[in-house]
């Protein structure tokens, strides 16, 4: 494997690594020397039902009318 440098960021490439998967860093020895990335699960995704309760529960509202928005975004 090639060296890796890390950006301002924080970051770093690898081109084994899928973007959108998720990493657990576990860092080895007391110089932080050597780090091990394990794959998780990713988090949990809300169904359909689930986001449409959170919707429901949620304060903010949509309160124009359609034709209204509809009116605004085709000036």
């Amino acid at each position: 494997m090639n060296a890796v440098k890390v950006d301002s960021a924080k970051r770093i490439r690898l081109t084994a690594l899928i973007p959108g998967d998720y990493y657990e860093p576990e860092v080895r020895g007391k110089a932080a020397d050597e780090i091990t990335l394990r794959r998780m699960p990713s988090p949990h995704q809300f169904t359909k039902l689930e986001a449409l309760r959170a919707i429901g529960k949620s304060p903010l509202r949509f309160t124009p009318s359609w034709d209204q928005v509809k009116a605004e975004t085709r000036r």
